[in-house]
């Protein structure tokens, strides 16, 4: 299945209510998964680079860039020092109130 079809996929499954809600309550580790990747790619590391990199193997990766593992603070920490980043983590307001 190509990207684009996946992408076609998506967009038609968000008008389902259920999927919607589902997606949404799940888009904050969709975020984590994503820079995690995109941390990973910018330093042109391969899995077993990085999983070298911070003492730990090749499948502690792909399952923390798959989303089935939530890395630690101390890991996320490891990761960043790892790719030349510098981690931040944030709170952001969820959505802003009417008339404010």
């Amino acid at each position: 299945m190509t990207g684009s079809t996946l992408d076609t996929l998506h967009k038609k499954w968000l008008k389902r209510p259920g999927y919607r809600q589902v997606y949404k309550a799940l888009e904050t580790e969709f975020d984590m998964v994503a820079a995690l990747i995109e941390a990973r790619s910018h330093a042109r590391l391969t899995q077993e680079q990085l999983a070298h990199r911070i003492q730990t193997t090749q499948t502690v990766i792909a399952r923390l860039e798959s989303g089935r593992v939530k890395p630690s603070t101390r890991t996320l920490e490891r990761i960043a020092v790892a790719t030349g980043m510098r981690l931040k983590i944030s709170f952001e307001p969820l959505r802003k109130a009417a008339g404010r």
